[in-house]
């Protein structure tokens, strides 16, 4: 028996990724899982995935930024699955501009979709789950939210929010048997994250010279930050409320040991 056996699971921004990985591990785990994503992105993956696992898939294609579609999107789910017990609240994009280059268009991108859409998801799992009295939702930050980079004010901006308002989500829900945390992935090998060296002069380069960084000495896979997310989704985190679960190979925590002088003897 899996770890979320005949439980209902919806994950957000799951077409690709990190949500993509954590829904085929949820159905790994026994859970029947709505995927969602904008309705510009193919959801067969996510289903294909799922149905694998012998577990029923729901496609859902809802903009995060529209809290009527969203709650409808919600609605949708709990007729055609069931009740909701687990959400990762995981759409986002990022968008890499110096400070004074980052244009109002830019700014109001990242939080009506990292901000504004992540509080919709939240609110609606909220909503759904209080009458019930138990649930557990994950959002999605960012190493990015607890440590600066150049390049990303106004995306670490976004993060930020998603660990404060997990907090206070957290602090008011668990009267309710609401466990609202989250996990912050550092650099992780997405599609989100490999389009940003397209337009660099020498991508592999700089994804060495990144990887130089991280104290594990390589980026993440979706798959590792999915096993961290179904752990904290999971009755095995069931004192876990309010944290931030860092799985980021030590990039924010850690000297690498190449960086120091030191060497293996």
């Amino acid at each position: 028996m899996g770890e979320m056996t005949n439980r209902i699971a919806l994950v957000s921004g799951a077409s690709s990724g990190i949500g993509l990985a954590t829904a085929a591990t949820l159905a790994r785990e026994g859970a029947d899982v709505a995927v969602l994503a904008r309705p510009q992105d193919d959801l067969s993956e996510a289903v294909r995935l799922v149905e694998e696992h012998g577990r029923r898939a729901l496609p859902v294609s809802v903009d995060v930024r529209d809290s009527a579609a969203v709650r409808a999107a919600f609605d949708r789910v709990e007729a055609e699955l069931g009740p909701i017990d687990a959400v990762l609240n995981n759409a986002g994009i990022s968008r890499v501009a110096p400070l004074v280059e980052t244009t109002d268009e830019i700014l109001d991108e990242l939080m009506s979709i990292n901000v504004a859409g992540s509080f919709y998801v939240l609110r609606e799992a909220a909503r759904v789950m209080q009458p019930r009295g138990a649930g557990a939702i994950v959002n999605t930050g960012s190493e990015l939210a607890l440590m600066g980079q150049p390049g990303f004010v106004a995306y670490t901006a976004t993060k930020g929010a998603i660990v404060s308002m997990t907090r206070s989500a957290a602090a008011e829900l668990v009267s309710w048997g609401i466990r609202v945390n989250s996990v912050c992935p550092g650099t992780t090998r997405t599609p989100l994250l490999m389009v940003e060296f397209e337009d660099s002069a020498d991508p592999e380069a700089e994804i060495a010279e990144i990887a130089s960084s991280v104290a594990a000495g390589r980026f993440g896979e979706p798959q590792e930050i999915a096993e961290a997310v179904v752990f904290l989704l999971s009755d095995r985190a069931s004192y876990a409320v309010g944290t931030h679960l860092v799985v980021d190979g030590g990039r924010s925590s850690c000297i690498p040991a190449g960086n120091i002088g030191v060497s293996h003897q």
